[in-house]
């Protein structure tokens, strides 16, 4: 029986760093939440594994330049599980917590004096597991983990006139903030939360809602080229296709890095690969699959306005072998017109194909727009939006009308 299928983990962090001079030495600790159910694949056997929650603690050590961290890990770890085991004529079920060794390895970056982004892979060995049924099933539980996270550091490591808060600005520095808030690959960090409400849903009319949590940050390679980082972690209340109620959680979580020039000409362009987890805690949330392809941004700033298109394709390529293939298509142009104090009209809509579905059923085409603002509390810039579309080619069971609504926290890059 195989415990370790994909899904998702989240928790919290807490660890002490010693630079010297290019080295990086440290220690960390981490706990998560987990929510790993998963049956066991080969019939007839009926079984389930469920992980409660993981710990670890790793010494590390890395490389540093500039901005960017390499670094390697090593240490020990902690995993809560339990099982559930029917075989004819026999059942049972059982907890237990094991350790096991951990070896892991990735990169972070530093986008704030005091703020880091990371990513990473973990692998965490632990004993095997065998249930004390006739005949007995054997319980794989070592771990795979492909974590995403943000970093405070108390200490900078800037000097003091560095990090010197800057209070004034200029109308002009606005002028040029509202229109990176709209460009998805700006040298601008965002953390946007963005919620789609969509009515009508399913054969029952129920509302479904997503809110996606999307982050933006830009790296630099150097004086010629950014990576910019994109990542959509959704949180959902889907309607169940079968019964008049809902099922909430997070779906699968895709990212995206665009390679895009830091001197570009009149048209601004990114390119790179885009990749989704099956990280959804429940089936009905997500694909079950991986999914992996190309993504494209192109983007264009005549005056008063941002006009761009961004372009996907992803297949799947792993993942639950019971749950069907994937073959998806997205684009979403957008239209943004600048006014005075921050105000702008913009259009988005989000144009989806589902290639393996019947062709009547393929496509879904939105169409409609809003209003937002760009604006500050305090020291703090935000983007906000409001916008509404109605889905003039949609697949059975799609919803009519779609509501968006948007706030996002813009940190421009000093």
């Amino acid at each position: 029986m195989y415990g370790g299928l994909t899904e998702f983990v989240g928790g919290v962090q807490a660890g002490y760093n010693f630079q010297a001079g290019h080295f990086l030495f440290g220690v960390e600790g981490e706990f998560d939440g987990a929510d790993f159910g998963h049956p066991v694949l080969p019939a007839p056997t009926l079984a389930l594994v469920d992980q409660h929650w993981i710990g670890t603690v790793a010494g590390r050590v890395g490389l540093v330049d500039d901005r960017w961290l390499v670094f390697a890990k090593l240490g020990g770890g902690w995993v809560n599980s339990s099982a559930t085991v029917n075989l004819p004529g026999a059942a049972w079920n059982g907890t237990s917590t094991n350790t096991g060794w951990l070896a892991g390895a990735g990169i972070e970056y530093g986008f704030k004096s005091h703020w880091t982004v990371k990513l990473e892979y973990d692998y965490l060995g632990l004993s095997n597991w065998r249930s004390p049924t006739l005949p007995s099933v054997a319980l794989n539980r070592d771990l795979q983990m492909v974590k995403a996270g943000i970093n405070y550091k108390f200490e900078s490591g800037l000097p003091a006139e560095a990090e010197a808060p800057k209070h004034s600005h200029e109308p002009s520095d606005d002028e040029d903030l509202q229109k990176k808030s709209q460009n998805p690959i700006a040298d601008l960090v965002s953390v946007p939360f963005q919620s789609n409400t969509n009515f009508n849903t399913g054969p029952f009319n129920r509302t479904q809602e997503v809110l996606n949590i999307q982050p933006v940050v830009p790296m630099h390679l150097n004086d010629d080229w950014n990576v910019i980082s994109r990542t959509i972690i959704p949180l959902v209340s889907q309607p169940s296709p079968f019964f008049d109620s809902n099922t909430n959680g997070i779906g699968d979580i895709t990212q995206s890095l665009f390679l895009s020039p830091v001197h570009p000409g009149p048209l601004i362009w990114g390119v790179g690969p885009v990749f989704t987890v099956p990280s959804a805690n429940d089936p009905i949330l997500g694909t079950g699959k991986f999914l992996v392809g190309p993504t494209a941004v192109l983007v264009v700033t005549p005056p008063h306005w941002v006009i761009g298109v961004l372009l996907n394709n992803q297949w799947s390529v792993g993942g639950n072998p019971l749950r069907p293939p994937v073959n998806a298509f997205l684009a979403q142009p957008f239209a943004n017109y600048n006014m005075p104090h921050g105000w702008y009209l913009n259009t988005s809509p989000i144009i989806t194909a589902d290639w393996l579905a019947a062709s009547g059923e393929r496509w879904t085409v939105p169409v409609g727009g809003g209003i937002g603002r760009v604006f500050r509390v305090g020291d703090q810039p935000v983007n906000a939006s409001i916008q509404a579309y109605y889905n003039v080619i949609r697949p059975t069971g799609a919803p009519a009308w779609s509501l968006r609504t948007s706030v996002a926290l813009l940190f421009p890059v000093k």
